[in-house]
């Protein structure tokens, strides 16, 4: 909290330089949030290792980092372990791309357009190890790591079938003794997010539905964010009330507009619907391959897989206003 006002209050003058320049250069030195965090895509997904726990924000087809998903596909990433509250075009592209290990998610589909095809097939088939959560079931990992306790004790799913497919264990509570289950905490590598609003010393507002995106920044091991705008330092300093995610959750910031595509980041652009309409004729047809050579590691950026959508495209699903 301290930490924040002090940012706030020297962010009134860092826009007037050179006065400015020179009060952050020496600050940085011991205040960590006042180091510039921005990266271009492509370092910030070379920090990703084969291996690696990532725990995906947004919610099935809203306000996924889908730059970020498009760079790691190019950059060959394999063995990836997956962690998402509600998945969709995000989950489903990285297995088609044979990138994922294992997944624990509450739900992958599209919504109204149905269920997520090649994560379904990759399940059926055991080509992935697939495990089933309830919201609730992610949450309370989380919530047990940001507490920094073993597990988080609740009687929520006694006698499901999820439970038995989790695998948790239950035990009986000191205090009343009756049964309870023990959620174990879940700790992510990184945690790759997509917001609205971000300062390139990583302060960020997210706006809209949250999922559980400032649990996942807050209990992963590092946060990479992808941002609508990156806006200057001292935006946020008449209304610190506005940052949801300070920069002490997070390590790296890229500006990547659009960056959600073909998800929605309200209030600047709905989801593309077409285009998803046509990424699930490719998959129905079992051309997925030729769908992620031509938009995907056919082409060098997210910039120009936008200018293969095209401005058309592009420009029916923006939000006047936004």
């Amino acid at each position: 909290m301290y930490l924040q006002i002090f940012y706030i209050l020297v962010n009134q003058y860092v826009e007037s330089p050179p006065f400015g320049r020179w009060l952050r250069e020496i600050l940085s030195g011991w205040c960590e949030c006042l180091r510039g965090k921005r990266v271009s895509l492509r370092e910030a997904c070379e920090s990703i290792s084969d291996g690696d726990f990532l725990a995906i924000g947004g919610l099935t087809i809203h306000r996924k980092p889908m730059s970020m998903l498009h760079e790691l596909i190019r950059l060959g990433r394999r063995s990836l372990r997956l962690l998402v509250f509600g998945g969709g075009p995000d989950v489903d592209l990285l297995i088609a791309s044979g990138m994922v290990e294992s997944l624990d998610a509450a739900y992958v589909g599209f919504e109204i357009l149905g269920f997520a095809p090649n994560f379904r097939s990759a399940v059926e088939r055991g080509e992935i190890r697939f495990t089933e959560h309830t919201e609730y079931s992610i949450m309370a990992g989380l919530q047990a790591n940001l507490l920094n306790a073993e597990f988080i004790p609740s009687r929520l799913l006694l006698g499901t079938d999820v439970l038995k497919g989790l695998g948790y264990k239950t035990f009986r509570s000191p205090l009343t003794g009756e049964v309870l289950v023990a959620y174990p905490r879940i700790t992510a590598d990184v945690a790759l997010l997509h917001v609205q609003r971000c300062d390139e010393y990583g302060n960020a507002r997210v706006d809209g539905v949250l999922a559980v995106d400032l649990l996942l920044a807050k209990s992963s091991r590092r946060v990479i964010v992808t941002a609508e705008k990156i806006v200057s330092a001292g935006d946020f300093a008449g209304s610190p009330a506005e940052i949801n995610l300070p920069s002490t959750f997070v390590d790296m910031v890229v500006e990547s507009p659009l960056g959600a595509h073909p998800t929605s980041c309200y209030p600047y652009y709905t989801y593309d619907l077409w285009h998803m309409i046509s990424y699930l004729e490719y998959c129905r047809r079992g051309m997925v391959d030729d769908y992620l050579r031509k938009y995907v590691t056919g082409v060098e950026s997210f910039e120009s897989y936008l200018d293969l959508v095209g401005e058309d495209s592009l420009s029916r699903i923006m939000v006047e206003g936004g």
